[in-house]
């Protein structure tokens, strides 16, 4: 019996296996249609990226579905009859518009992705890595195109005033009318338009479902979250052990909300995430980390009990399922490795000269005073792994809320009670558990489902990463000799995995993450949880530091190394309105390094880390 379900296994592993090295994508026949309004000039920097490749990151699809294609073409804003896909909306927002193409067939911003079901034909707008990890900096009329760098869009208003305008257009039989006339156009009639009505009904339902459950209590600020922040953990836990595992009140509060982090570097560290928590175990961590990520962006994780064939046969108890792209993701990963930090002195750009003899001063203070965390990478060696130094919060002494909501929120198990947490290994879940590892679970369900397709796209970022677009047949070469080393590819799969599991174990709890600030000048406002607006308040001491400014400026400042605070979307603000009281998850204070410095000194040492 043992070997008759191996045999069946290894079928069933082989047809899905085959069917999936076939990754050229179906051809996309979508509408293409100006972008609604004019898009900026922007210069892009020598950041490593042919403009092929800045073309695929921004566009290709990684599996998020958030509504259908067509209807974000042609929804109004919910107080106006301008599209929600504006210019000038987007903008607003944060993101990046860019030009119609065959990419991008609506004139999206950068990271908003077409999606098509390979089933249905049905097109899909979803959200693409670059969304969250592009940024534009202005300074003195020129706008610098960052890649990799932390976005200032507001995602949570971004996605409530869709909502919004979803149920308005839900509701407003006029702004229905002209909504169902663009969407159908010529197979318009009032029997296809009532199937549009019902259908906008459903998905307006249950995308208020989801911003319900990731709302904030009453007692937090409106804005909050605002520009530049997003508290990602939370949004992905509450799509495993709310969604996935349907119970609306299986939820946690995502009150941690974080900075983007830069992506020159991820592919390189032995972790990721701002706590450490991901490691990049070969092949495997930074699938199981970019499938986190589109879980947590509209990638429809599901987990249901099993079917009696699979519960007598596999003895599995829950099926997993999910719209995630596994070989896209293995493709934007490739790209990410090749991806290189911005260079202040890059030729495109006019910002002003670094004065090289107050650099060399301040690279000694470096030396002194940041290097034990912060190594130097010299820009010739970025493509190199990099062990990171995780330095626990009692010693950074920064803002606890991210690394404490990341390991103490809790959530019922449900179906997956009884059942290992990984699956395969570890023990069996409780009747709660940490509202993270029924995530982890969720992702490695979704690759153990399939191994030949989850091995495929692990090996991707493995491919020479001189490549500057993507090589089928180097795939397939890659894969032969890799399947070599091992007997099968269930075997070769669990050995993985479990290898990464161990490594998530070993990883530390309650800390944070100090990276190589390559880069680091692109990328404000700083420490975790963007608390801090510019390079010049992070060198003063804790107390000093300002606790209110506005977020949102592209407007660059070259001397305090940020953004321009005078003026922008929203303020943040460190404290509880109209008191003294510091907001979880808006701390300002620790990383208490060179904040003893003399102002003089303080200067030399940015004017250094200008040149990293």
């Amino acid at each position: 019996m043992k070997n008759m379900k191996q045999t069946i296994f290894n079928l069933i592993s082989l047809i899905i296996g085959l069917n999936s090295i076939q990754i050229a994508s179906a051809s996309q026949t979508v509408q293409i249609v100006p972008a609604d309004g004019t898009i900026q000039h922007r210069v892009e920097l020598e950041q490593g990226w042919s403009k092929e490749v800045r073309q695929l990151f921004w566009f290709t699809s990684q599996g998020s579905r958030i509504i259908p294609y067509s209807w974000f073409m042609w929804l109004e804003q919910a107080d106006n009859n301008n599209l929600f896909r504006s210019v000038d909306h987007m903008e607003m927002l944060r993101y990046l518009p860019m030009s119609s193409s065959e990419k991008n067939p609506a004139g999206l911003p950068i990271g908003f992705a077409l999606d098509q079901d390979k089933k249905s034909g049905e097109a899909w707008v979803g959200l693409t890595c670059a969304a969250c990890h592009t940024n534009q900096i202005d300074y003195k009329g020129t706008r610098m195109l960052i890649e990799g760098a932390p976005t200032l869009a507001n995602f949570v208003k971004f996605f409530g005033e869709l909502v919004n305008a979803l149920d308005k257009t839900n509701n407003d039989k006029e702004k229905f009318t002209r909504f169902a006339r663009k969407v159908l156009g010529n197979e318009y009639s009032e029997v296809h338009a009532n199937e549009l009505h019902k259908e906008l009904a459903e998905t307006t339902f249950r995308l208020t479902q989801r911003r319900t459950v990731n709302d904030l209590p009453l007692d937090y600020p409106a804005d909050f979250t605002s520009y530049g922040r997003l508290d990602a953990f939370g949004n992905i836990q509450n799509a495993a052990s709310v969604f996935a595992l349907h119970d609306l009140t299986n939820n946690n509060a995502p009150s941690a909300p974080v900075s983007y982090p830069f992506l020159w570097g991820t592919h390189q560290s032995d972790v990721v995430q701002w706590n450490g928590s991901a490691p990049n175990t070969p092949i495997i961590g930074p699938l199981v980390r970019n499938i986190g990520e589109v879980v947590g962006v509209f990638g429809d994780l599901d987990m249901r009990k099993a079917s009696w064939w699979r519960q007598e046969l596999f003895h599995q108890k829950v099926e997993y399922s999910a719209t995630v792209n596994m070989h896209n993701l293995g493709k934007l990963e490739l790209w990410v490795k090749q991806l290189r930090s911005p260079d202040w002195s890059d030729k495109n750009i006019n910002l002003p000269p670094i004065d090289m003899v107050k650099s060399d001063k301040g690279s000694a203070l470096y030396e002194k005073h940041c290097a034990g965390c912060h190594k130097v990478i010299p820009k010739d060696q970025q493509g190199n792994k990099y062990k990171a130094e995780m330095t626990p919060l009692a010693e950074v002494g920064t803002d606890p809320a991210m690394a404490e909501n990341a390991d103490h929120h809790m959530a019922r198990t449900l179906i997956l009670e009884g059942t290992k947490s990984s699956i395969l290994f570890g023990d069996k879940f409780a009747a709660t558990a940490p509202a993270i590892e029924l995530a982890v679970n969720g992702v490695i369900g979704l690759v153990l489902k399939d191994p030949i397709k989850a091995i495929e796209a692990g090996l991707i970022p493995e491919l020479d990463s001189s490549a500057k677009s993507f090589d089928q047949q180097a795939l397939k070469d890659s894969l032969e000799k890799h399947l070599k080393d091992f007997k099968s590819s269930e075997s070769s799969i669990k050995e993985l995995v479990e290898k990464h599991i161990q490594d998530r174990k070993v990883a530390k709890k309650l800390a944070y993450k100090a990276r190589p600030l390559n880069g680091i000048w692109a990328t404000a406002p700083y420490l975790h949880n963007g608390s801090v607006p510019n390079l010049w308040e992070l060198l003063k001491k804790p107390e000093d530091r300002i606790t209110e400014f506005w977020v949102g400026s592209r407007e660059f400042d070259p001397v305090n190394v940020g953004f321009d605070i005078s003026k922008g979307l929203s303020k943040f603000s460190v404290y509880k309105a109209g008191t003294k009281t510091i907001m979880p998850g808006n701390s300002n204070r620790g990383h208490h390094y060179g904040t003893d410095l003399t102002d003089d000194d303080k200067r030399l040492l940015i004017e250094y880390m200008k040149t990293l």
